[in-house]
C-alpha cells in the first residue's frame, strides 16, 4: 500500500505527458444530462455567447451528476470534484474549504450571489449547507474579476439553487441511512409555469459520530475505538424559492434558506490534558437564515443591469466543559450576526469589448456575551453585558474584456476596497483599512479546440472583526498592529476540449505579504494564540484534470495538483501549516440510464505539517483513500428510481489534517431516491 501511494503521483504525471503529447483531442464527454439546471438569474457573472470563457482564470464546474454521483449530503462532500481544492475540518468543528493552499478566510462562499461566509470571521461550515438545494456550483480560481468583491484572493465559490427548466412538476424524495445511525433525508418540488418557477426543499441529517480508523493514533480525550469523541451531529434545512420573468426581459427572484443544527468538536486527541489547555467544547445550538432577491434588468437593447440584495441572520451557542466526559459545562458564549448586502453589476457590450462596474458592499454588526457557569455550592456569576461589533466592507470596481481579433481576448480591470468597523465592543477603535485590487487576462484560441490563457492581478484580504477583537473565551491574546494581508496571483494554462477527452494544465504563483498566521505565547503560565503578520509567503505549483471517454458508457477522470507552500520567517523560509503538497483523486465510472452502475475513486492526499506545542513543525504524513458505490436504476411508469450502497474509506486509512484530529473511518451507506 506505501509503495502504492508513492507511485501514484508519479501515474498523474503520466497521464499529463500523455495528454500533453496527444494531437486531437477534442471537447470535454457529454456528461450526465442534468435533470435540473442552475439558474442563470442567480449567477454572479454573466456571458458574453463568446467562445472564450468569462474570465481569464481557471474556472471549475460543479453539476447536478457530480453531486448524485458522489451522494453528496453537503457542500463540503463535493470538494474532491474541485481539483486543486481540500476541505479541512478545523478545532472549531468547522468544515473549510482550501483552494490550491490559500487560506480559507480568502475564499468567499456565494449562494445565488449573496455572499454565505459570516463576516464576523469571513468563513462558513460548508458541512452544514445541504447539497439537495444545489443546482451547481462554479469555482473562480486564481484572480477572480472585480464582480466577487473583496476578500477572493485564494478564489471564490458560487453555489446557485435547483430549478427546473421545462414546463411542468418535479418531485424528488430521497434517503439513506449507514453506519453509526448516519441518515439523510430529503425531499424537492420544483414548478415551471409559464413566466413563474417555484421551488422548495426540506431536509434532515444525522449521525451518532464519525468512525475512527482502526490505526488512527488517539491517545487523549477519546472514549471509543468505533466513534471519535463529540462529532456527533443533527442538521435541519428549509429552503423556499420563486421567480418571475416579465415580458420586457426583466426578471425577479426570491430565495429563502433555513438552517438549525447542533454539534459536537473533536478534542484535540494529541494533547496531554494534564499538561495542555483542551478545547471541549459544544455547538448546542446554530442557526443561519439567509433571504436573497435577485434581479436582472435589461438597459436598452445591449446592456444589463444584474444585482442581489440579501439579509443574513445567524445566531450561534459556544459551551465549554471541563473534560471530555462533557458532563460539567465551564463556559457558555452566545453569538449573534446580522448582515445585509448587496451587489449590483452593469454589463455593457463597447465597440468590440465588454464593459462590467460592480458595487460591492455589506453591512454586519456580530454580538456576543461570554459568561462563566456557576458550579453546585458556587455564587452566582453577573453576566457581562453583551460585546457589540460590527463593520462595513465596500468594493467599487471596473472592468474591461476586449477581443482584439477572433482569436486574441484581454481582459482589464481594478477595484477601490475599504473596510470601517464603527463598533469595536470594549476594545480600542480602529483607523479603517483602504487598498487596491487589479486583475489581468489574456485568452488565445490556438485551434478550435485549443485555448492557451494567462491572468495575474493583486488583491487584499483585511482581518476579520474575530482576527482583530476575538478572544475565542479566553484562548487568544489581541494583537492591535494586524495589518490586511495582500496578494500577487498569476497563473498560466492550457486547455484542451473535444469530443473522447479533455485536459487542462496550469501552473500558478502566488506572493503574499503580511500573512495572517498564529504563534503561541506564554501569558501568566497559560499558553495562548495570537494572531500575527509573518513576513509573507508563497505558493506555486502545477494543477492538472483531465476526463476520458474510455467507451459509450465508461469514464475515466483525474485531477492532481502539486504546490510548494512556504512562509518567510527572519529571512528564511518555513513551512505553511497543514497544507498538502500533493491532492489528487482518480474516478471510473460505469453509468446507464437503467440498470447497474458503478463508481470508483481514489483521493490521495500528500504530505503537510502541523506546529505542535512547541513552535516545532510535525509531519502530518500522506493518506490514499478509496471510495465505491454500486447501484442500480430503474423506471416504473413516470416514476424513476435509485437504490445504491455505497462505502467510503474502504480500507480504513487514516488521515490526519491537523494534528490530534484524525478523518473519518470506514462508513458504508445505502440510500434510495425516487423522481416523479
Amino acid at each position: 500500500m506505501n509503495q502504492f501511494k508513492k507511485a501514484l503521483p508519479l501515474f498523474f504525471v503520466i497521464a499529463g505527458v500523455l495528454w500533453t503529447s496527444t494531437p486531437s483531442f477534442a471537447q470535454s464527454p457529454e456528461a450526465e444530462q442534468d435533470s435540473l439546471m442552475s439558474y442563470d438569474l442567480e449567477e454572479i457573472f454573466v456571458s458574453s455567447g463568446s467562445v472564450f470563457e468569462t474570465e481569464a482564470n481557471t474556472i471549475t464546474r460543479v453539476s447536478i451528476a457530480d453531486l448524485e454521483r458522489h451522494n453528496a449530503t453537503s457542500v463540503s462532500d463535493l470538494a474532491r470534484t474541485i481539483p486543486a481544492a481540500h476541505i479541512q475540518t478545523n478545532s472549531r468543528g468547522e468544515s473549510l474549504i482550501y483552494i490550491r493552499n490559500a487560506g480559507e478566510r480568502q475564499v468567499a462562499v456565494f449562494f445565488n450571489g449573496a455572499l454565505l461566509n459570516i463576516p464576523w470571521d469571513n468563513r462558513v461550515n460548508l458541512d452544514l449547507v445541504p447539497a439537495s438545494v444545489i443546482g451547481g456550483i462554479t469555482v473562480s480560481k486564481g484572480v477572480p474579476s472585480v464582480l466577487y468583491g473583496t476578500n477572493v484572493l485564494g478564489g471564490a465559490i458560487n453555489i446557485t439553487s435547483r430549478v427546473t427548466e421545462a414546463e411542468g412538476s418535479f418531485t424528488e424524495i430521497g434517503g439513506s441511512y449507514g453506519g453509526h445511525a448516519t441518515s439523510n433525508f430529503s425531499a424537492t418540488h420544483l414548478s415551471s409555469l409559464g413566466h413563474w418557477k417555484v421551488g422548495a426543499a426540506v431536509g434532515y441529517s444525522n449521525r451518532d459520530g464519525l468512525p475512527l480508523p482502526d490505526d488512527a493514533d488517539v491517545p487523549f480525550s477519546q472514549d471509543s475505538d468505533q466513534l471519535r469523541t463529540n462529532t456527533d451531529r443533527e442538521v435541519l434545512n428549509v429552503y423556499g424559492q420563486v421567480s418571475h420573468s416579465f415580458s420586457s426581459g426583466t426578471e425577479l427572484g426570491l430565495s429563502y434558506l433555513f438552517l438549525d443544527g447542533d454539534f459536537g468538536i473533536a478534542p484535540e486527541s494529541h494533547l496531554d490534558p494534564a499538561e495542555s489547555s483542551i478545547r471541549y467544547w459544544r455547538y448546542p445550538h446554530w442557526q443561519n437564515n439567509t433571504l436573497v432577491l435577485n434581479g436582472l434588468v435589461p438597459l436598452g437593447p445591449q446592456a444589463i443591469l444584474k444585482g442581489a440584495a440579501w439579509g443574513n441572520w445567524y445566531n450561534q451557542d459556544i459551551t465549554s466543559f471541563t473534560g471530555a466526559d462533557y458532563a460539567t459545562v465551564e463556559e457558555q458564549q452566545e453569538d449573534t450576526d446580522q448582515t445585509f448586502g448587496t451587489r449590483i453589476s452593469i454589463i455593457k457590450p463597447l465597440a468590440s469589448g465588454e464593459l462590467i462596474i460592480a458595487l460591492n458592499g455589506l453591512q454586519s454588526e456580530h454580538s456576543e456575551v461570554s459568561y462563566e457557569v456557576p458550579q453546585s455550592g458556587d455564587p452566582e456569576i453577573e453576566t457581562d453585558p453583551a460585546e457589540v461589533f460590527s463593520q462595513f466592507v465596500y468594493s467599487a470596481g471596473i472592468e474591461y474584456g476586449i477581443q482584439v481579433q477572433e482569436a486574441y481576448k484581454i481582459t482589464v480591470g481594478g477595484s477601490l476596497d475599504g473596510i470601517t468597523t464603527p463598533e469595536t465592543g470594549d476594545k480600542p477603535s480602529l483607523d479603517p483599512f483602504l487598498d487596491y485590487g487589479l486583475n489581468s487576462g489574456v485568452q488565445i484560441l490556438l485551434s478550435e479546440n485549443l485555448l492557451v490563457r494567462g491572468a495575474a492581478g493583486r488583491k487584499v484580504r483585511f482581518p476579520t472583526m474575530r482576527e482583530l477583537f476575538g478572544v475565542a473565551l479566553n484562548r487568544f491574546l489581541l494583537n492591535p498592529d494586524l495589518s490586511p494581508e495582500s496578494s500577487f496571483i498569476s497563473e498560466i494554462g492550457l486547455s484542451q476540449r473535444g469530443d473522447t477527452f479533455s485536459g487542462e494544465l496550469i501552473g500558478f504563483y502566488q506572493r503574499t505579504f503580511d500573512t495572517i498566521d498564529q504563534r503561541r505565547v506564554e501569558v501568566d503560565g497559560n499558553t495562548l494564540r495570537q494572531r500575527v503578520n509573518l513576513e509573507g509567503s508563497r505558493v506555486w505549483g502545477i494543477e492538472s484534470g483531465f476526463n476520458s471517454k474510455l467507451a459509450q458508457k465508461l469514464t475515466l477522470e483525474g485531477h492532481l495538483t502539486w504546490t510548494h507552500p512556504r512562509a518567510f520567517e527572519d529571512g528564511e523560509t518555513v513551512f505553511l501549516t497543514e497544507k498538502p503538497e500533493w491532492l489528487g483523486s482518480l474516478s471510473l465510472r460505469y453509468n446507464q440510464p437503467q440498470g447497474l452502475s458503478f463508481f470508483g475513486e481514489l483521493l490521495y492526499r500528500g504530505d503537510a505539517y502541523g506546529l505542535s506545542e512547541e513552535n516545532e513543525f510535525v509531519t502530518l504524513g500522506s493518506a490514499l483513500v478509496l471510495d465505491a458505490k454500486v447501484s442500480y436504476r430503474f423506471s416504473i411508469n413516470s416514476v424513476f428510481g435509485e437504490w445504491y450502497v455505497r462505502v467510503d474509506n474502504i480500507f480504513d486509512a487514516t488521515t490526519l489534517p491537523q494534528l490530534g484530529l484524525p478523518g473519518a473511518g470506514r462508513l458504508v451507506r445505502s440510500g434510495l431516491s425516487i423522481s416523479l
